[in-house]
């Protein structure tokens, strides 16, 4: 299938999937692994916000927003959420902040076309839980693709789930 493609439709993994060495056993790598499919783009994207989203970042994010830290590794993440309650959080600065997150450490999104918005209705979530809905356009060529996901914040254990839109938890 990736063989199939032109090289302007060949995209390549992420620097950490690069550098990552799944079988250490094995001298070369086949070509499935230096390029992606735009299905293997959107997979690997979901994983690594999944992977943002569910750190915790080591400094304020307020004090260090125009500093180099504020965008530097040490700040990867959004800050600790874990036993929280929805009434004690800000919707508007968690959004802001979740958007603020991707824009910086999650390139392959077009920063200009992500947007974050908080679900607010009581079947969307409960007394410790919120969802969001995420949207942007994924880098790719011929043309960038449009994205949308949703995310499940546990506020109890601070675990984030990110899914694609179209797979929402079933009640």
């Amino acid at each position: 299938m990736v063989t199939n493609m032109t090289p302007r439709e060949r995209l390549q993994p992420s620097l950490l999937d690069r550098l990552t060495d799944d079988d250490p056993g094995n001298l070369q790598e086949g070509t499935d692994k230096r390029v992606l499919s735009l299905s293997q783009l959107k997979a690997s994207v979901l994983r690594d916000l999944t992977w943002l989203l569910n750190t915790t970042s080591l400094l304020d994010a307020d004090a260090t927003l125009h500093t180099p830290a504020g965008t530097s590794v040490v700040n990867y993440g959004l800050p600790a959420l874990a036993g929280s309650s929805v009434s004690g959080v800000d919707i508007a600065v968690l959004e802001s902040l979740i958007h603020r997150a991707i824009t910086t450490f999650e390139p392959r999104l077009l920063a200009h076309t992500v947007r974050v918005r908080a679900h607010v209705g009581h079947e969307q979530m409960n007394h410790n839980a919120l969802s969001f809905e995420i949207q942007g356009d994924l880098w790719a060529q011929p043309v960038a693709l449009p994205l949308l996901l949703r995310t499940e914040l546990d506020l109890e254990s601070g675990h984030v789930k990110v899914l694609p839109a179209e797979q929402r938890r079933r009640p």
